[in-house]
């Protein structure tokens, strides 16, 4: 009897054991791994948690390279740029912040020493052969149910040997929008978040068990995607700030939220500008008023009437009315 009643306390103890669930391949992961395998010999891991839709691929082919930086002619003056020393962003409590300390910065030429860092050729064709099995494979996916729907990916490259990866994560509408020339590159770029790292848990790992897998959520991207475009915007662009810096971060939150993907659900905006130091807040109603467009304005056109009296033309201009099909609001701020 005493013997029975060990057996159904060990049988129960058993039934209590947390078992940890099995991650099986779905459909699209067999699919895409395979197109991979077959196409372009690339052998790689591939997860899918929550709406994401993770990768990685390990290589032992080195990811860097030297290379000559393009030079620039004497003659032409160097532009006024500007040194972002700290940058940063969070999403709480249905508010974005973000606190900064950019200053002016006048670069000068002996900065350049006309040595940079490029991607190595073998590094570029795996990523690209892996963009084209995406598009083969996502774009004409239609998921059962929203369970299944793919929103976004992580892409993941490693040099195993050497223990550097660059990341890419990106919005699957962004990408096809792109590849359909829909988005021009330097818009993409903008949208598409890069970033590198280096770490001895890489060096060997070929299934990707570093990395820390979880869903990406839009409020976290669109917040990485803002200090992604306020880079470009004080670094990279052909038309840099001109006005308050302050009103150049609210511009680019109020487009990249509310403009470009149409995303509405937070109620504030922060701003922290740590050099001055002054903090700035916004409801989400005010941030309609700021934007690119908006502080450039509506343009000014002329309608012009070209009749004919005895066979010679007359000119009359007039000034096209704000409320013409040509300068609606829901023309002019067309999502990019």
């Amino acid at each position: 009897m005493g013997l029975f009643l060990l057996l159904i306390v060990v049988a129960f103890s058993g039934c209590n054991k947390k078992i940890e669930p099995k991650l099986t391949p779905t459909e699209v992961q067999k699919k895409f791994e395979n197109k991979c395998l077959k196409d372009f010999n690339l052998h790689v891991r591939t997860r899918q948690i929550g709406h994401t839709f993770w990768i990685y691929l390990p290589i032992k082919t080195p990811i860097f390279d030297y290379g000559v930086s393009k030079e620039k002619s004497d003659d032409k003056e160097t532009t006024n740029k500007f040194a972002i020393n700290f940058v940063d962003g969070s999403f709480k409590n249905s508010m974005f912040s973000f606190e900064y300390d950019i200053v002016d910065k006048k670069k000068s030429k002996q900065e350049d020493n006309g040595i940079t860092t490029t991607a190595t050729d073998s590094y570029i064709k795996a990523q690209n052969n892996l963009f084209t099995a995406i598009s083969g494979v996502f774009f004409d996916l239609k998921p059962t149910n929203n369970k299944n729907r793919i929103d976004f990916f992580c892409l993941y490259i490693a040099d195993i040997k050497k223990g550097i990866e660059i990341r890419n994560t990106f919005y699957l509408l962004d990408f096809k929008r792109y590849m359909s020339g829909d988005l021009p590159y330097e818009e993409y770029s903008q949208r598409l978040l890069v970033d590198q790292k280096g770490s001895t848990a890489i060096i060997g790992d070929e299934t990707g068990s570093h990395i820390t897998y979880k869903d990406v959520l839009m409020t976290d991207f669109l917040t990485k995607q803002i200090i992604n475009r306020v880079h470009f915007k004080f670094q990279r662009s052909d038309f840099p700030p001109s006005g308050s810096f302050d009103d150049t971060i609210v511009d680019i939150v109020a487009d990249t939220t509310l403009r470009y993907y149409h995303f509405e659900n937070f109620t504030n905006l922060r701003l922290n500008n740590l050099r001055l130091p002054k903090v700035f807040l916004y409801d989400k109603k005010d941030l309609l008023h700021f934007g690119e467009e908006q502080r450039r304005g509506k343009p000014q056109g002329k309608l012009i009437h070209v009749r004919f009296k005895d066979g010679k033309p007359e000119f009359n201009e007039e000034t096209t009315s704000d409320q013409s099909p040509s300068s609606s609001p829901s023309q002019t701020n067309q999502s990019l």
